[in-house]
């Protein structure tokens, strides 16, 4: 299960509006109220509560909640991964550190930069898109990067184009609004489009020297948050497939950028199998769904993997020992929102 640094966390409670009381919503993730530094490394919470604490701000009624926590959040809120960030000496330079160091901050993130004739997609990439508070979250990832690029660059800078898998909101206005170019949604990435020129711009605090000192420090860093398991990794690339099927083990190790036997054979170390963990994973998008989520059965069957409804149900109460109906029925629904992703295609 992944995690994500508290800072984000707090900042995302601090700019929820007033329908949610900061207290009660600290509380709800166990985090206290006082005061807190920069000395953040290994604070974090789990990423279920992270995308249950966003469905519960923002849900389907707050589109503008993305882009309030990407405008409040500093550089300087993200301690030594914000002071690297700053120090670089081009905006470009700026995405590669922070798509290198992410995981201080968050091992729900991975980040790649694909270079294009024009510039480049800075895209979000291996999220588990099995509920509405993973879209919400990748809204926010990405609204927060560009962010993070107007501060450190002093410029208002403006996407090309920016793309997300899920499904488009009502309206896209806030969205327009704050990144300032064209929406694509239902894309086959979740992407920033950014050009060359505004790659190449360079950093008002660009400094080499404490850039190299600091790099240091956040290699160190990456190396001890890397070392959870790649039970981890497989649990989350399965899941983010599970909309086109089942995916083979084959699948999850060209995913994972490593070969069949030795994913086979790291998970061993673990004592786990493949199918173990693929029948956790699509236990747990299955609950999560029908918890947080007004989708049909049917919708759900298709989301975690199955072919029918029929199958989907026989599975969940062999795992269960009740059905999906019974299971949603026991459990307080929350409303059905408009932009809960429904994937059409793989990464």
């Amino acid at each position: 299960m992944g995690s994500v640094g508290t800072p984000v966390v707090r900042r995302m409670i601090d700019v929820a509006d007033e329908r949610h009381p900061r207290e009660g919503l600290l509380a709800s993730v166990g985090l206290s109220s006082g005061p807190t530094g920069v000395d953040w490394a290994g604070d974090s919470i789990d990423e279920e509560i992270y995308y249950g604490l966003l469905e519960r701000i923002a849900g389907a009624d707050d589109p503008g909640f993305p882009f309030r926590y990407a405008q409040a959040l500093h550089p300087d809120d993200l301690g030594a991964l914000g002071l690297v960030i700053k120090t670089a000496p081009t905006l470009r330079a700026a995405l590669e550190r922070l798509a290198r160091y992410v995981l201080v901050l968050s091992d729900t993130l991975r980040y790649e930069l694909i270079d294009q004739a024009d510039g480049c997609i800075f895209a979000l990439v291996g999220r588990p898109h099995h509920r509405l508070g993973a879209a919400i979250a990748n809204e926010c990832a990405l609204a927060a990067a560009t962010s993070v690029l107007r501060v450190i660059g002093g410029v208002r800078l403006e996407p090309t184009l920016v793309e997300f898998q899920h499904a488009a909101p009502g309206t896209d206005r806030h969205h327009v609004d704050f990144f300032g170019c064209p929406m694509r949604f239902e894309a086959a990435v979740n992407g920033i489009h950014v050009s060359e020129r505004d790659l190449a711009h360079r950093a008002l605090l660009a400094d080499d020297g404490l850039s190299s000192y600091l790099l240091s420090q956040l290699e160190d860093l990456t190396a001890r948050k890397a070392r959870r398991s790649i039970v981890d990794d497989v649990r989350a690339a399965i899941a983010d497939s599970l909309p086109d099927g089942q995916p083979s083990k084959s699948q999850i190790a060209r995913r994972l950028a490593v070969s069949e036997r030795t994913l086979h054979r790291q998970l061993a170390d673990h004592d786990e199998t493949f199918q173990e963990i693929a029948t956790r994973a699509r236990r747990d998008a299955a609950e999560s769904l029908l918890t947080a989520t007004g989708h049909s059965l049917a919708d759900i069957a298709f989301l975690t993997g199955f072919s029918d409804q029929t199958a989907f149900t026989r599975a969940f109460k062999r795992w269960t020992g009740t059905t999906p109906a019974a299971f949603r029925d026991n459990r307080p629904l929350r409303p059905r929102p408009a932009a809960t992703p429904l994937r059409t295609c793989d990464e």
